[in-house]
């Protein structure tokens, strides 16, 4: 009867270490071994893309008097068939429309040097709209249209000199003839009494 009792625990017992080492065993992952490891893939490193400039866009904003005075400057280095065409277009052009930047363009090369079709008078009837105080013009074209009636002045002004040089010249010459006429008619005198004298000798 005493053994019963003790046989009894142990059995508790053992029942209770097995269950527990069930319970470990359930936990406990299995091993795992070489072949049951997947590889991992190394990722390719990623090319790293150069960084963009941005450069930014510069607009440059002309007026339209700078971009006229532009065009009068390019026009003083193009050759006589390109000036005549620049004139016919200017011509044309401003015939059209009429406007200020038309009538200036148009004005400017009637007063190229050096062209078949250069007109100060023309230029001046174009340009005196701008010699009046009370016209109404745009204020942005007055200081093209001023330029081209210092050019007009001082075309003007050499081409009085020029005449009045000229004219001086004229008069020297008529003086110089003058006196080549009053010079030859004293060698006529003077021939004239030489021959009387020889005349007038004893053979």
């Amino acid at each position: 009867m005493s053994g019963t009792p003790h046989s009894v625990l142990v059995g508790r017992l053992a029942g209770g270490l097995l269950l527990a080492l069930a319970l470990a065993a359930c936990r406990t992952p299995a091993p795992v071994t070489e072949h049951d490891v997947l590889p991992v893939e190394t990722p390719e490193p990623v090319a790293k893309k150069p960084p963009v400039e941005c450069t930014p866009e510069v607009i440059e904003l002309v007026s339209g008097a700078d971009g006229l005075l532009q065009q009068i400057a390019a026009v003083r280095s193009k050759s006589g068939n390109q000036l005549k065409q620049e004139y016919e277009d200017a011509k044309r052009d401003f015939g059209a429309n009429g406007g200020e930047a038309a009538r200036l363009r148009f004005a400017a090369l009637l007063l190229m040097p050096g062209t078949p079709f250069r007109n100060e008078a023309q230029a001046a009837q174009l340009l005196e709209p701008y010699t009046r105080t009370d016209s109404r013009v745009r204020a942005s074209y007055r200081g093209v249209a001023q330029l081209l009636l210092n050019q007009l002045e001082q075309a003007r002004r050499q081409d009085a000199t020029a005449q009045a040089h000229v004219a001086r010249l004229k008069d020297e010459q008529r003086r110089t003839e003058e006196l080549q006429r009053k010079l030859d008619a004293l060698k006529d005198v003077e021939r004239a009494m030489i021959q009387k004298d020889l005349g007038a000798k004893p053979k």
